[in-house]
């Protein structure tokens, strides 16, 4: 009964959607164009703002905005991101996006 067991995990493993659309390392990368402006230098780019349009569509779902929330947080502390810079984001590229890129949020009380 066990082997059973093992060969339906791994086949529901197989089948099943993931929670998140999205790995947290492809959100990183998407944003890559944004790096140089949250780092502090220079300005917001159009791939930029094209990065941030898309990221805002893949999540969706509570459980989807909250894996992301958490994974941009974390980024957001290991990278040292101006975090002004960061909040100031989204306007700048007109898009309204429930996942902010902050140390400070609290990814389980917002989602």
């Amino acid at each position: 009964m066990g082997k059973c067991m093992v060969m339906m995990v791994a086949i529901l493993a197989l089948i099943v959607k993931p929670a998140c659309s999205i790995s947290c390392q492809d959100a990183l990368a998407k944003i890559l164009p944004c790096e140089i402006y949250l780092l502090g230098f220079g300005g917001v780019s159009a791939p930029c703002c094209q990065a941030v349009a898309q990221l805002n569509e893949l999540a969706k779902s509570k459980p989807e905005l909250k894996a992301l929330c958490i994974c941009l947080k974390q980024a957001a502390q290991w990278l040292h991101i101006n975090h002004d810079r960061a909040r100031q984001l989204p306007g700048l590229c007109h898009v309204t996006t429930p996942i902010p890129i902050d140390p400070n949020v609290n990814c389980d009380i917002k989602y």
